[in-house]
């Protein structure tokens, strides 16, 4: 039995023919030569041989989109009787240069001199630096759906630029996945994968205000990282409105595959992702979780800071300089240890169930340090009295 071309080899062949040919080549040509067309189109009827070019007609596109720039040219044969079409695989366009990284010498106030040849940048002491920390920062976030295009720039920033250009004190840092954290990065490459398509995603989503598991129809408008979680933003028809989704919480999302090469939809030009990046911990979550309004009391002048950096909503403020200012949470653990990050000088007042909890936050803080305090004392001391 004959073995069935896939369609790996079937753009391999293609590709491979295209390549080595200086001229565009012609529609019957590529037919003849590419030997999964071929098997077909040669002595098939008009009907088989409309299902062969519908086929190349998909893997010309689908090669295009994976970024092999298979180019399109009008011709005229039979001395300008005739108009076909022809296609071409520039070597130049499909072979990219070798990057070379230069750090050139530099002498201050005297601009840097062009790269001295093709496929060469240089990069000042600085820009390397900058580049460097940027690249380790998206490294070091496994979930990332760049992290493998991240990895892959350090190493060649490395290999061309040695360790030089790295801070004597540099030190690795030590990560150590989540639980989940391979789902959560599968999630993560599907969803960004149906943004760029603008594929609808359907999922599963766990909603902790409701305590139920409901069944959500979405257009990705943008994702997220944001303090340790990935959330995507989107229009939920279920809602009829932008929501906001913690991919932790989602299973299953998956795209509309009807109609491939057809977007679903268009993100609307007022909609901004610096809109929910700009967010404060307690603010972020599903626009399901339930929204508590809970009234702060900070006492003056942390009450300056408190509104030049615009934390809350400004409900009352007093003589002294004192104000009560509204939060809208969504997350109360991280908004009860913002609070008690600030010391004593902002109190909750109101709800009187936030109120509590702010409490025994504070006594739970204090209990792990007075048992700390308590186990230095009591480990034995060195004969000259200091501890080992």
């Amino acid at each position: 039995m004959e073995e069935r071309i896939s369609k790996t080899q079937r753009w391999l062949d293609l590709i491979a023919l295209l390549v080595g040919r200086k001229m565009p080549v012609e529609v019957d040509q590529i037919m003849e030569a590419v030997p999964a067309y071929a098997e077909k189109y040669v002595e098939a009827d008009e009907t088989a041989r409309q299902t062969v070019r519908r086929m190349f007609e998909r893997d010309k596109d689908e090669l295009k989109k994976l970024g092999i720039p298979i180019e399109t040219v009008d011709l005229t044969i039979n001395y300008g009787t005739e108009a076909v079409k022809a296609y071409r695989l520039s070597n130049k366009d499909f072979y990219l240069p070798y990057l070379k990284l230069i750090t050139p010498e530099e002498t201050p106030g005297v601009p840097l001199a062009p790269p001295p040849g093709p496929g060469q940048i240089h990069l000042s002491t600085a820009h390397v630096g900058i580049v460097h920390d940027a690249l380790s920062h998206l490294s070091w976030i496994p979930s990332s759906p760049l992290k493998r295009e991240a990895d892959s720039a350090l190493r060649k920033l490395t290999f061309d630029l040695s360790d030089s250009f790295r801070q004597p004190d540099f030190s690795p840092v030590l990560y150590v996945d989540r639980p989940g954290a391979e789902e959560i990065r599968a999630r993560v490459r599907t969803l960004s994968d149906a943004l760029l398509a603008r594929k609808r995603v359907r999922f599963t989503y766990h909603g902790l205000h409701r305590g139920k598991e409901t069944e959500r129809d979405v257009a990705p408008y943008g994702l997220l990282f944001q303090r340790g979680h990935w959330y995507l933003i989107g229009h939920d028809d279920t809602r009829e409105a932008v929501r906001v989704f913690r991919i932790g919480r989602m299973e299953d999302p998956r795209a509309n595959t009807k109609a491939p090469k057809k977007p679903n939809y268009e993100i609307p030009g007022d909609f901004s992702l610096d809109e929910y990046r700009n967010r404060d911990a307690w603010e972020l979550g599903s626009e399901d979780d339930k929204t508590l309004e809970a009234r702060v009391l900070f006492e003056f002048p942390i009450s300056l800071w408190a509104e030049r950096n615009g934390y809350g909503a400004l409900e009352e403020e007093m003589e002294d300089g004192s104000q009560v200012r509204t939060f809208q949470v969504r997350q109360v653990s991280p908004f009860l240890r913002w609070i008690l990050s600030l010391e004593g000088r902002a109190r909750i007042a109101a709800p009187t169930a936030l109120a509590a909890g702010l409490r025994s936050l504070a006594r739970d803080v204090l209990a792990v340090y007075e048992a700390s305090a308590a186990a230095v004392s009591a480990e034995p001391s060195s004969p000259g009295g200091a501890h080992d």
